[in-house]
């Protein structure tokens, strides 16, 4: 693999075509997609879930920040709930800069300031929360960190 890789490494280097065998054309798949590295990343995403009227459970999420690469800025982030047991996935909070002023301001990290920290959910029922963002050097989202499954409660104690 590794014989085979260096002819497409030299010829994408050099920018020529990939005109080669299919072996070649494959390694070369996998070189593009090895080469592509996330360059934005959180710091853990941690969450639960707790009773605050009878009948009314809430998912609390504790603050986080966002760090980005050099130059780069937010696109967005979104926080993800997903219910165990069905898979059924709910953006609970989705944020986007101002397109003229976008954050990080300066630096590469971000600490957002929730409007909210606790969102809306069903007591008795099991999820796991999932940051998701985008900076300007990426192409999509990525996770960026995801809670273990936790449950709300069903019943005050």
């Amino acid at each position: 693999v590794c014989r085979r890789l260096l002819p497409v490494l030299l010829v994408l280097l050099a920018g020529g075509p990939l005109l080669a065998d299919d072996h070649l054309a494959e390694d070369a798949g996998r070189v593009a997609q090895a080469s592509r590295r996330q360059l934005i990343f959180a710091s853990p995403i941690q969450a639960g879930c707790y009773i605050a009227a009878p009948g009314v459970c809430k998912i609390h999420a504790e603050p986080f920040t966002i760090q980005l690469a050099t130059g780069a800025k937010l696109v967005f982030f979104q926080l993800v709930t997903t219910l165990a047991g069905t898979g059924t996935q709910r953006i609970i909070y989705h944020f986007k800069p101002d397109q003229s002023n976008p954050v990080p301001f300066s630096g590469t990290t971000f600490t957002p300031s929730l409007v909210a920290l606790d969102y809306g959910a069903t007591c008795g029922s099991t999820y796991s929360l999932a940051l998701q963002g985008q900076e300007t050097g990426e192409s999509t989202a990525f996770n960026l960190g995801v809670t273990g499954n936790f449950t709300c409660p069903s019943a005050i104690p």
